[in-house]
């Protein structure tokens, strides 16, 4: 078995700095299973440790693997007693709960049972076997997950499920640091979550910023398509960045929890272009695994901007920027 394993995965964007009317810094560190990298003006320069440290600690409450965050501790509960939580985590869990039942299941926060099977991303990645497939198929039902608003708890009544937020989880992180950046007076910054990309305040020359998607069938330096931006989030979710391969077969890491196997989509990568990053994170996952045919329909429903790739090489942008 041929394996795609890397401690960093390569950046789906890259910000184009041309033409800004004050000296950028830009400075990057592994946080939240990724490249992190910063990039504020020189007058803000000193606020860069602020920026990671908020990282660092959404990492940490977030992390499902981190003893001691707020995901490992439900995951720990599970089918023992309810776990609360702060407002914010609460209110995340519950709004990727109630995309799971608009999907019906297409976007599914209790599918970390078999995240952990597959092992993507990590260095025990393998294809699981059918029988060891169907046996967690049971657990990821996320109708089964227990929200208690007035007390703010979060209970999973099965021992063996387990939470998954990794496709919203920097989305989320993404609308908390531009809410830090707005809150402390920063007025311009770019923050790359691994592609996911935060624009804040546009260029300090009062351009917006550029953001350029990557060819998912290039290499790291090539893209497809450019974006500008003043304010919002630029977010990329495609099968060509973490996957295995198996008997000349490869399997991507956007899993399908009705199959247990990876979702069939004649998109390589879907992009989404939205102010909010805990929706476009969502979306960017959804889109990818239903397929273009759906596509114009989730941009005019949520109001977003749609860049797709599609087998074959096609890029086609939908609805407004």
């Amino acid at each position: 078995m041929k394996k795609r394993i890397t401690a960093i995965i390569l950046l789906s964007m890259m910000v184009m700095l041309v033409s800004c009317s004050e000296k950028m810094v830009t400075d990057s560190r592994l946080a939240m299973g990724t490249l992190v990298t910063v990039t504020l003006p020189e007058s803000d320069s000193e606020r860069m440790d602020d920026i990671f440290t908020l990282v660092y600690s959404l990492d940490r409450e977030l992390s499902r693997y981190t003893p001691g965050s707020w995901i490992y501790r439900i995951n720990s509960s599970a089918g023992v007693s309810p776990v609360t939580v702060p407002p914010g985590i609460f209110s995340l869990i519950s709004e990727s709960v109630d995309m799971a039942y608009r999907t019906d299941g297409v976007f599914n926060p209790a599918i970390g049972p078999l995240t952990l099977l597959w092992g993507m991303g990590t260095e025990s990645a393998r294809v699981p076997e059918e029988s060891e497939i169907e046996a967690v198929l049971p657990l990821l039902d996320y109708r089964e997950i227990e929200l208690d608003e007035e007390n703010l708890s979060v209970y999973l009544p099965r021992k063996g499920m387990s939470l998954d937020l990794g496709a919203v989880g920097k989305g989320y992180a993404s609308d908390i640091i531009h809410r830090f950046l707005e809150d402390e007076g920063i007025k311009h910054a770019i923050v790359n979550l691994g592609g996911n990309v935060l624009a804040h305040g546009g260029k300090p020359d009062g351009t917006p910023w550029q953001i350029a998607i990557r060819n998912p069938e290039g290499d790291a330096s090539s893209y497809s398509a450019v974006v500008d931006v003043f304010d919002g989030t630029v977010i990329t979710s495609g099968g060509y960045q973490r996957y295995i391969e198996k008997d000349g077969v490869r399997y991507h890491h956007i899993l399908d929890s009705s199959t247990g196997y990876p979702f069939r989509s004649d998109i390589l990568s879907a992009t989404v272009v939205n102010p909010s990053g805990t929706l476009g994170d969502m979306l960017s996952t959804i889109v990818f695994s239903e397929g273009s045919e759906k596509a114009a329909a989730i941009a005019e429903e949520y109001g977003v901007t749609l860049i797709l790739t599609l087998e074959g090489g096609e890029v086609v942008r939908i609805g407004e920027e």
